[in-house]
């Protein structure tokens, strides 16, 4: 995991340690809404469940949350999205929204911080990811970092609160993280090496096996004239 600023203490800029695996007890937080309205931005399709791994590396997680808006006009759209978050490990929370003219509202900002603060106190983590740019949650980690946790703010850049980036302990870009799941997905359709050179190799065999062929054939020509 690649820890774009990490502020450290008093939020002066410093290296992220490497920690061994397992020695950091993490909890993580997703604003479903609030990434993926990012995420389609910027023509990126995340897969969540390499993203809790990504956030988890190296770390323990304890627990990973979703907060999931559920559109009144068509409940059932997210279920199996949801399912599939179950399954990769997330705990998820849904809330059905309210329709508002051509639209709808549904804010789970109250219910994720409430989550947050009561994770802090009976858990304990040693830091706490929110993934998230929405500057509502300012508050949330100002009060988790003077309660002794590191908050690590994950989101894309260009679309995060700029007082989330510099009042976090650390920000994790999710476009550096997109653009390496990226490279490791299309590097399993790229040719494999040893293919081309077992083609080359048998072009090689072929190449010669003619030539011997003609040889010979030149040599019966000329024993044939010299027995007349």
């Amino acid at each position: 995991m690649q820890i774009v600023q990490d502020f450290g203490v008093g939020n002066s800029f410093s290296t992220p340690s490497v920690q061994q695996q397992g020695s950091e007890r993490v909890l993580f937080f997703l604003d479903y809404a609030n990434i993926d309205r990012a995420a389609t931005e910027h023509s990126f399709q995340l897969d969540y469940g390499n993203l809790l791994q990504y956030v988890g590396e190296y770390r323990t997680m304890v627990n990973a949350y979703c907060y999931i808006p559920i559109d009144p006009r068509n409940e059932h759209r997210l279920d199996g999205l949801m399912e599939a978050l179950w399954e990769s490990g997330y705990i998820v929370r849904s809330k059905l929204g309210v329709i508002s003219g051509n639209s709808y509202r549904c804010n789970l900002d109250v219910e994720m911080a409430l989550d947050m603060l009561k994770s802090a106190y009976q858990l304990k983590p040693d830091v706490v990811v929110i993934a998230s740019g929405d500057g509502d949650f300012l508050p949330i980690v100002n009060e988790l970092r003077q309660l002794g946790v590191r908050v690590e703010v994950a989101a894309f850049q260009d679309n995060t609160a700029r007082e989330m980036i510099l009042k976090s302990s650390g920000f994790i870009d999710l476009g550096v993280y997109y653009q390496h799941y990226f490279s490791q997905v299309n590097q399993r359709f790229l040719p494999e090496e040893p293919v081309e050179e077992e083609i080359s190799e048998v072009s090689d065999e072929n190449n010669r096996l003619d030539e011997e062929q003609s040889i010979a054939e030149e040599d019966s020509y000329e024993t044939t004239v010299y027995n007349r």
